[in-house]
């Protein structure tokens, strides 16, 4: 139903304050007005429609300054750019129902919380151009997913400013005094917001863009006085004069400049100059080319590069061009004199944790191996360039002697789509002889071709001096899985992206019981076994036909040492790390992709016995238990199946009550019993009323209280699981979270998405747990009309059971089901994680052997399509049509 939008004449305007904004109140009456949908808008002008409210002013608008004006333009070929302060105004007034739709989205999102999780750190980018970078003077602004870090140079700490709509930031721009950030996004009628930077805060909402905010043309660039602004794109350079500011709307008019034989070129940048030269305007071309524009609109001054440039900065005195190969060139802005070249970047491929000094860098001989510049920013009062990357890393130059330029920071981060994390375990660090490994925090593996090892412990600085390499305090080592380094460079910032579907990089991770090696699962069906002393590959299993899902490692002390891994072609294969990773055993019992794979242990009075459960996109949970026959040859018997009517995405063992939780499609998190295989409780998975969308991936707290899920609506939740409440609702990410970890001590929450970012939470709130809440049994939750036992009958079965051991079934005694094949044996989902304990003869220790695996891209009906998106390399089914508009 749509109803008329709500107008305020000139004269409400007039009378209301400057340093006010406008909001659309809805009272009762004016609800059962809007539900007859009968009333004019003559009568709605007579119930109270806005109030204000105090919010500081913004100097968006005023003609002093008029390079803070806020200009957008989006991919439907418009440009907007507001005049004046009323503008703001008649953008706020919208229709109800559009404005009930967003108040229930924002409900969706914030929940009354017990505790207080925060964004501590980001490591990553989605910064592909110089629309998604901003400098002011110590403050570096950068684009991660839908999330905007501010980093200040000077301290080296990250702020945060997190889009709580969930849309990717597209652009963004800090204002000449440092006060102020506007972003852009894309999607569905996307917003340009401008936010408090001292408060974190939205404080202008600003809509009529109906598809993604960015660039038709490639870049544009504001004169210095505000008089005119410039746009360039494919034969495209065009000025564009403004007039006086009106409360009308007034076209604008534009003229194209006079490029005579330079018509025919692809500009992929512009800016305008400053101080002597305001009233020139700088250009770059694909092919290399650097022109100068006077104020008539025609070229004064050339510069040949003779290679591809891609971004320009520009001060008072110096132009700086960015190009590829890592060449960044410095000009005088008067005449387009050569000054200086800045020191090219690390090399593709080089290996960071053996590197302490400059002097040990070599640079190759071919060019080809070094990453192109796609971003700069230039802070002339402090000589400091910052240049941003085509693999993800970026340096921050001093340029204060032009015969010895240096590097005051650089940070090197995934490329591509992120897949699985895998924390370190503090008792792993005790029995390792590898410095690195001592202060390790997580391990990661991406669709770029890399494993990273990072460390975020700020404690150990002092310990890590000597060791740390020269290019990132937090990353320690990268493992390349090929030598073909281009996937190292994000194709999103070359012209023409690669259309081949090649699959590459790790798909998911787990570390040995013993902290020495480290299994990989690839994309192309094979197992990766790394030392992590040595960090030397040692095996390699060409086990599955298509991309590993998921891997996991058994306990010894339970009797079995075994390393299992499953994949989309419905096989799970059981290898004997003692006999170098030999085959034992392949189940088939699946008929769809098998999304997650764990070993688990059935403890009672007497004896322990040792289980494999596997979940699949076929809906089914299999229990089966491990034992040894006369022939010394081990069974794998099926003990229970479970099949359900929805589809299973991530599974996690807690051993200390007995039972597997599992994320299922329909955005609910089903517990069983490890015992007998029966359903414990059913509870919530995600915030929110939407009927689309699903869980992907599940992970337990050490405390055991607490479990946290990953949705594909690109949001985190935090769970308790003895009241059933959501205490935490995490957002910041632009694509699907593909894998989440919890800490081994309990502090920190690791999320990986398909943004390439990796987001760090902090939970240390969640660690303090009264030790008596710790590890309850949990009588079931009766929210499922499915589940028909009541809690007494619960709590008696939990107890017998716990005091028995299940009935070992054979398969020949297992009733044949007839499966048909799902839409969703596509599906890619995937991992999980849990907490692993070690029985010893005389005490228990807890291991947390945070297990790794990756969630997989699943082919969606209409009615279950995906909130969230990754690109086609980083789906890893040919089966899609277009994988780009799929959800995992």
């Amino acid at each position: 139903m749509r109803h008329k939008r709500i107008t305020i004449d000139n004269s409400t305007i007039s009378s209301l304050s400057k340093n006010s904004t406008i909001k659309l109140i809805k009272p009762a009456k004016l609800l059962r007005r809007l539900a007859n949908n009968k009333k004019d808008e003559t009568k709605l002008k007579h119930i109270p429609e806005c109030r204000i409210s105090p919010v500081p002013s913004i100097p968006l608008f005023s003609t002093t300054t008029p390079q803070d004006s806020i200009l957008s333009t989006s991919s439907s070929h418009s440009i907007i750019l507001p005049t004046s302060s009323s503008s703001v105004i008649r953008r706020k007034m919208t229709s109800y129902s559009a404005l009930k739709r967003k108040v229930q989205r924002q409900t969706d999102l914030y929940t009354s919380s017990r505790f207080q999780v925060n964004l501590e750190h980001v490591l990553g980018f989605t910064s592909i151009s110089n629309s998604l970078v901003s400098q002011n003077r110590t403050t570096l602004a950068y684009a991660a997913g839908s999330s905007v870090v501010l980093y200040n140079i000077a301290s080296q700490k990250q702020d945060f400013i997190i889009n709580n709509a969930r849309k990717a930031i597209t652009s963004l721009s800090l204002s000449s005094d440092g006060k102020f950030l506007v972003t852009g996004e894309c999607g569905h009628e996307p917003k340009v917001r401008v936010w408090d930077v001292n408060d974190k805060s939205q404080c202008v909402e600003l809509g009529d863009h109906k598809f993604a905010i960015d660039c038709v043309v490639r870049r544009i660039a504001f004169a210095e006085d505000g008089s005119y602004f410039v746009t360039v794109g494919n034969r495209h350079v065009k000025f564009w004069y403004l007039a006086a500011p009106s409360l009308e709307v007034i076209p604008l008019k534009g003229r194209l400049a006079i490029l005579a034989e330079r018509k025919d070129n692809i500009f992929t940048d512009v800016v305008c100059g400053r101080g002597d030269c305001a009233n020139m305007t700088y250009t770059i071309t694909h092919n290399g080319l650097v022109s100068q524009f006077n104020e008539h609109r025609q070229i004064c001054a050339e510069k040949d590069l003779k290679e591809k440039a891609n971004c320009l900065a520009i001060g008072d005195t110096l132009l700086i061009v960015g190009c590829s190969n890592g060449s960044i060139f410095l000009f005088s802005t008067q005449n387009l004199d050569y000054i200086m070249s800045l020191p090219r970047p690390h090399y593709l491929g080089v290996d960071i944790g053996f590197i302490q000094s400059l002097d040990q860098l070599i640079y190759p001989q071919n060019t080809q191996y070094f990453p192109d510049a796609i971003a700069l920013c230039l802070d002339e009062d402090n000589s400091i360039v910052t240049c941003f990357y085509s693999d993800h890393s970026f340096y921050i130059w001093d340029i204060t002697y032009e015969e010895s330029v240096k590097k005051l920071d650089s940070h090197l981060y995934h490329s591509a789509c992120g897949w699985s994390i895998e924390p370190y375990s503090t008792q792993f660090q005790m029995f390792s002889l590898s410095p690195l490994l001592q202060h390790l925090s997580f391990i990661t593996c991406s669709s770029d071709n890399s494993i990273r090892f990072w460390s975020l412990n700020s404690s150990t600085t002092t310990l890590l001096s000597k060791s740390t390499n020269i290019f990132s305090k937090e990353l320690m080592k990268i493992i390349y899985l090929d030598d073909d380094h281009s996937k190292l460079c994000d194709s999103q910032t070359s012209q023409e992206r690669s259309e081949s579907s090649i699959k590459t990089g790790g798909r998911c991770l787990k570390i040995s019981p013993d902290g020495l090696s480290i299994a990989i699962g690839d994309r192309n069906g094979n197992i990766r076994i790394f030392d992590l002393i040595l960090l030397k590959q040692k095996f390699i299993i060409e086990a599955h036909d298509s991309e590993v899902l998921s891997i996991d490692y058994s306990q010894p002390e339970m009797g079995f040492y075994f390393l299992a891994s499953s994949s989309r072609d419905r096989f799970v294969h059981i290898f004997d790390p003692i006999k170098d990773y030999q085959l034992i055993a392949t189940l088939d019992d699946h008929s769809a992709a098998i999304t997650a794979v764990r070993f688990s242990s059935i403890i009672s009075s007497l004896t322990m016995t040792m289980q494999l459960i596997s979940c699949s996109a076929d809906k089914s949970l299999i229990f089966r238990t491990i034992t040894k026959n006369e022939n010394g040859k081990y069974q794998f018997i099926r003990s229970n199946n479970i099949v359900e009517k929805q589809t299973f995405y991530d599974m996690v063992v807690d051993r200390k009550r007995n039972e597997v939780s599992t994320a299922c499609q329909d955005r609910m998190i089903r517990v069983y019993n490890t015992l007998d295989g029966k359903r414990v409780r059913t509870c919530k998975g995600s915030v929110g009323d939407s009927d689309t969308g699903y869980l992907i991936k599940i992970d337990l707290h050490t405390s055991g209280r607490y479990v946290a899920t990953s949705c594909s609506n690109k949001c985190v939740y935090i769970w308790d699981i003895i009241s059933n409440e959501c205490i935490a609702s995490l957002c910041g990410h632009s694509e699907i979270v593909t894998d989440i970890k919890f800490s081994q001590d309990g502090n920190y929450l690791y999320t990986i998405s398909g943004d390439s970012c990796i987001f760090v939470w902090n939970t240390s709130e969640l660690a303090i747990v009264p030790t008596s809440l710790q590890t309850p049994p949990l009588p079931s939750q009766l929210k499922n009309n499915d589940v028909e036992t009541s809690i007494i009958e619960e709590k008696v079965k939990y107890i017998q059971n716990t005091k028995q051991m299940p009935e070992i079934v054979n398969d020949e005694h297992q009733p044949l089901l007839k499966r048909q094949r799902s839409l969703w044996e596509t599906a890619e989902p995937h991992i999980s994680i849990f907490d692993s304990q070690l029985f010893t003869k005389n005490k228990q220790q807890s291991l947390s052997n945070i297990i790794t695996e990756e969630n997989s891209t699943v082919k969606m009906t209409d009615s279950t399509s995906s909130q969230g998106s990754l690109s086609q390399d980083e789906i890893g089914d040919e089966s899609f049509v277009d994988e780009s508009k799929q959800g995992i």
